[in-house]
């Protein structure tokens, strides 16, 4: 019988990879709460938009329960800041303010005020994270400096937030162009590591044909998300030809948005179960890897 997830990540160096997914800081708060709960601390933390925000946290060495707390206290009102003047007044000239509804300023106050490292150097683990850098079309991952303003980025979700200046560059979700930055976790080199573990969030919807007044837009958005899992999908591969053992948990959450955080705490409660299950069991494929 093939060992359980929990005898091949126990004893081991690993590094946790938290993905892309709207509104996914429910679910990965509970991930991680399931996992630390049983024994089980990652070496690294790595994450992108959501997961980006959530591993930042845990790398600063907020407990699981404070974490949950904090997150389901938040209402849309916390962070919920249109800026229809500056839209305007940047549709006239240049300016970036029309990428986004939001300003983010009260997001960004949220993370400053809750958040207890400062920059990346004052993490008690290492942390990697992904954004999507508009002035220079790439990704860009971020070890060091300012942390705020790099989860902030990393959770501009395109449309919703602005894009956020860090560095004198334009920054977006880094879940466009890297869904679950395992292979940049690696690439950082920011420890040593036996073994990576991803906390995969599969886009919202599934495959379905666009359709109607908005079948741009999800056209749009359904092709993005071929492309950020087939990437994901070379980067399994790539860590594979590199002999580092990577295990994928996929968690398929209740749906959470701006107008429905109440669904956090189920959403929360699915995490949990997913990794308690995951654990318990022998690794799967990733669904997507073949």
């Amino acid at each position: 019988m093939s060992a359980s997830l929990r005898s091949r990540l126990e004893g081991k160096r690993f590094g946790l990879v938290l993905s892309a997914g709207y509104f996914g800081f429910y679910g990965h708060a509970g991930f991680v709460e399931g996992l630390l709960g049983n024994g089980l601390v990652p070496a690294a933390w790595a994450g992108t938009s959501a997961g980006g925000m959530v591993a930042a946290f845990a790398a600063a060495g907020v407990a699981p329960p404070d974490l949950k707390a904090m997150i389901l206290s938040q209402r849309r009102e916390h962070f919920w800041d249109p800026d229809w003047l500056g839209i305007a007044v940047d549709s006239l000239r240049t300016g970036h303010r029309p990428s986004g509804l939001l300003k983010g300023a009260r997001f960004r106050a949220l993370i400053e005020k809750h958040l207890p490292a400062k920059r990346f150097e004052d993490t008690l683990a290492p942390l990697v994270i992904v954004t999507t850098n508009l002035s220079t079309q790439s990704a860009l991952t971020l070890t060091s400096g300012d942390l705020a303003s790099a989860v902030h980025a990393t959770c501009a979700y395109p449309g919703l937030f602005q894009a956020v200046r860090r560095d004198g560059q334009l920054l977006w979700d880094g879940g466009i162009v890297d869904k679950a930055p395992a292979l940049a976790l690696l690439d950082a080199d920011v420890t040593k590591l036996d073994a990576l573990l991803v906390h995969y969030l599969p886009s919202r919807g599934g495959p379905k044909d666009p359709s109607g007044a908005f079948a741009y837009a999800s056209g749009m958005a359904s092709g993005f998300a071929a492309v950020r899992r087939e990437h994901f999908k070379l980067q399994l591969e790539v860590l594979k030809h590199r002999g580092l053992p990577t295990y994928v948990v996929t968690s398929h959450l209740p749906p959470v948005s701006p107008k429905s955080m109440e669904a956090g705490k189920d959403a929360m409660a699915a995490g949990a179960e997913s990794i308690s299950r995951a654990l318990a069991a022998p690794p799967v494929p990733w669904e997507g890897a073949d």
